[in-house]
């Protein structure tokens, strides 16, 4: 068995460089606009990100080609809140799930408006958008069953 050790003092994170691109994020927020999702997809393999970064997590490419979403998708994995961060239990459980959008590799998390009691993996759901949507992560208001 190993020994864990402890290293005192400070990282200095200032002599790390990060690159942090927008652009994907600019994209499907003015999908929003429209009530619909744009993402990147990669012209060397194909995988289709929302939101979308700015190079293929698969090949390691820049990528730039934007292409429409289905807002219809499957439930990939989820939990339900009972109790609010410092354990109230709250008026009505709620329901987070990720989703994978039909057509797209990568999952986004939201709320379900659901009975806990149905919600399971695999379960077909869609979008409800806002009625009047403005470009803003407010917009996608929550999943619900298809």
């Amino acid at each position: 068995m190993e020994e864990t050790r402890v290293v005192q003092g400070a990282w200095e994170l200032s002599t790390f460089h990060f690159n942090i691109e927008a652009r994907g994020i600019n994209l499907m927020l003015e999908g929003f606009k429209e009530k619909k999702l744009k993402g990147i997809r990669c012209h060397q393999c194909g995988m289709v990100y929302l939101p979308g970064p700015f190079y293929c997590r698969k090949c390691h490419v820049k990528i730039d080609e934007p292409v429409e979403i289905s807002d219809h998708g499957t439930v990939r994995t989820y939990t339900v809140q009972y109790a609010d961060i410092r354990g109230n239990p709250m008026p009505e459980p709620r329901v987070s799930a990720m989703v994978q959008f039909d057509g797209c590799d990568s999952w986004v998390m939201g709320v379900v408006k659901c009975d806990p009691k149905d919600i399971h993996v695999g379960m077909r759901v869609k979008v409800k958008w806002k009625d009047q949507p403005i470009g803003n992560m407010q917009d996608m208001e929550a999943f619900v069953p298809e």
